[in-house]
C-alpha cells in the first residue's frame, strides 16, 4: 500500500484539479503534462458536458466517483512507481560510477535488460557490439541515456495499461448505480430544504448571520467595574447623554440591572457606551476599579468545524436522514470556505473521521450506514470534541451536536472544560431533534440549541 499521506497528498492535488478544471477549462499547473490520472479527469469531464447545465448534484456525485476511482488507481499504481523508483536508483548508482566500476557491474546491467525489455526497448546486443569498437564511456552514456527514456516509457505504459481495463469496469459501474444514487442525494438534499431551522444552522456555522448578543464580548461581563453607591445630581439637569460613567446613571438603567430577564442588556449598554447618563456631573468621591479593558472575542473569519452526529439507536429513520442532510451540507460549506471538517459519530462510543482529508469524504457514506448500536455516550463525544479542540487544525472550532439529546448534560470537569474553550472563542451548538426533556436541559449548555420534529 502507498503511504497514507503520499495518498492524500496526491487526492488533494488531484480534487482541486476537477473543481478548477470546471471552473476554467484546463488543468492546473500542478498537474504535470505526463499525468495519466490528470488527463483521466480531463476527459471525464470533457465526455460529459451536461455537468455545466445539470445540477450541482450531478457534479458532486461524478466528483465522488472520479476521486474514487483515482484513490483505487493509485494503489494500484503504487507497485509500478516503487519498480521505476528502484531502477531509476540502480541507472543513477551505475551513471555516477567511474568507468572500472561500470565494467564490473556490466555483466549485471545486460541480465537486467534482458529479462524486462525486448531489443525494440533497448537494442543491448547493439551496445555490447560498440563497446569492441567505440570508446567504451561514449557507448555507456549512450545506453543509460537509452535506459532512462525506456525506463520511464515502460512504467507509462503499465500505468496506461491498469487504468485502461479499471476504466470500463469503472464506467459500466457508472452507469449502473449512478441514476440511483442521484435519486439517492437529491433526496437527502431536499429533506435539508424541507426544514428552515437547518438553513439556519447553515448560516450561524457560515458565519453569514451579524453578531447577535451572544457573540459581544463577555470579558465585559466578567470584569465589569464595581458599582458605586446611587447617582446624585445636582438639583439642576440640563441634559440627558449617553456613555458608560456609572457613577451619573440614571435611576431607570439602574433597575435594568437589578432584573435577571434584563440584566444582559444593561451589560451591553455598558459594552457600546450607551448607558443613559445625567450630562452634568457633579464632582467624583471615589474611583473605579477595572480589572481589564474591553477585548473582543478573538473569533476567526472563517473558522473549522466539527460536528458530532449521534447514531445511536433512537436515531434511526428519519432523524439520521435530517443529520445526514445538514452534515452534507456543512462538508459543502465547509469545501467551498477552505475550513477543516472534523465528524464525530457517537452513540455507545464515539467514532472519528477527518472529513479534511479527501480519501475520509470518500468514505462519509459507510461511515455513517449501520451505525446504531444501542444507547449513547455523550461525555465521550464531548470529551473527543474538546481533544480536537486543543490542536492546532481545529482550535476555536464551531462545535454542532446532532442528536436527540437522550444523555445527561456534561459533568462538571467537561462543563468547564467547555466554558475554557467558548473563553477562546469556540461557540458550541446543537440540533435537537424531536422533543424530550433531558434534551432541553442542554439549551443551557449550548449557544443556542435548535429542535426539528
Amino acid at each position: 500500500m502507498m503511504q497514507d499521506d503520499d495518498i492524500e497528498q496526491k487526492l488533494k492535488i488531484y480534487d482541486e484539479a476537477f473543481d478548477y478544471y470546471m471552473d476554467v477549462g484546463r488543468l492546473p499547473d500542478t498537474i504535470l503534462p505526463d499525468d495519466i490520472l490528470g488527463d483521466f479527469i480531463a476527459h471525464t469531464i470533457d465526455d460529459n458536458p451536461q455537468l455545466s447545465s445539470q445540477d450541482h448534484l450531478w457534479r458532486e456525485l461524478l466528483k465522488d466517483e472520479i476521486m474514487t476511482f483515482i484513490e483505487n488507481m493509485l494503489d494500484i499504481f503504487q507497485p509500478i512507481e516503487e519498480t521505476f523508483r528502484k531502477e531509476k536508483a540502480y541507472i543513477k548508482l551505475f551513471l555516477c560510477g567511474d568507468l572500472e566500476y561500470r565494467r564490473k557491474v556490466w555483466s549485471k546491467v545486460v541480465y537486467t535488460i534482458r529479462l524486462y525489455y525486448i531489443l525494440e526497448e533497448i537494442n543491448i546486443d547493439g551496445y555490447i557490439k560498440q563497446l569492441e569498437t567505440i570508446d567504451q564511456e561514449t557507448v555507456y552514456n549512450a545506453f543509460l541515456k537509452d535506459w532512462e527514456r525506456a525506463s520511464y516509457e515502460r512504467q507509462m505504459r503499465r500505468k496506461r495499461q491498469a487504468l485502461e481495463q479499471k476504466r470500463k469496469e469503472w464506467e459500466q459501474q457508472v452507469k449502473n448505480h449512478g441514476l440511483t444514487d442521484y435519486r439517492s442525494r437529491q433526496k437527502i438534499e431536499h429533506i435539508f430544504y424541507s426544514y428552515p431551522k437547518l438553513k439556519e444552522i447553515l448560516k450561524i456555522i457560515g458565519r453569514e448571520e451579524q453578531i447577535r448578543v451572544e457573540e459581544m464580548d463577555e470579558t465585559v461581563l466578567r470584569y465589569l467595574p464595581l458599582l458605586p453607591s446611587a447617582p446624585r445630581p445636582e438639583k439642576e439637569v440640563e441634559e440627558i447623554a449617553n456613555g458608560k460613567d456609572l457613577q451619573h446613571l440614571l435611576p431607570s438603567e439602574l433597575a435594568i440591572m437589578s432584573e435577571h430577564q434584563t440584566e444582559n442588556l444593561f451589560y451591553l449598554k455598558y459594552a457600546t457606551g450607551h448607558l443613559q447618563l445625567f450630562a452634568n456631573r457633579p464632582k467624583e468621591e471615589s474611583q473605579l476599579k477595572t480589572d481589564q479593558k474591553d477585548q473582543k472575542k478573538p473569533r476567526l473569519g472563517n473558522g473549522p468545524i466539527i460536528v458530532a452526529v449521534d447514531t445511536s439507536g433512537s436515531m434511526s429513520g428519519r432523524a439520521i436522514e435530517i443529520a445526514y442532510s445538514l452534515l452534507l451540507q456543512l462538508l459543502n460549506l465547509a469545501k467551498k470556505q477552505k475550513r477543516k471538517c472534523f465528524l464525530i459519530s457517537f452513540a455507545v462510543r464515539a467514532q472519528y473521521l477527518d472529513l479534511s482529508l479527501p480519501s475520509n469524504r470518500l468514505r462519509l457514506d459507510d461511515f455513517l450506514t449501520n451505525k446504531f448500536t444501542g444507547g449513547t455516550n455523550g461525555e465521550q463525544m464531548l470529551n473527543a470534541a474538546l481533544q480536537m479542540l486543543q490542536t492546532d487544525n481545529y482550535s476555536m472550532a464551531d462545535v454542532l451536536i446532532i442528536s436527540d439529546f437522550f444523555f445527561p448534560t456534561p459533568i462538571r470537569e467537561t462543563r468547564a472544560k467547555m466554558n475554557a474553550e467558548h473563553n477562546k472563542g469556540t461557540r458550541f451548538y446543537g440540533l435537537r431533534i424531536g422533543l424530550n426533556n433531558m434534551g432541553s436541559s442542554y439549551d443551557k449548555v449550548l449557544d443556542q440549541n435548535w429542535v426539528v420534529n
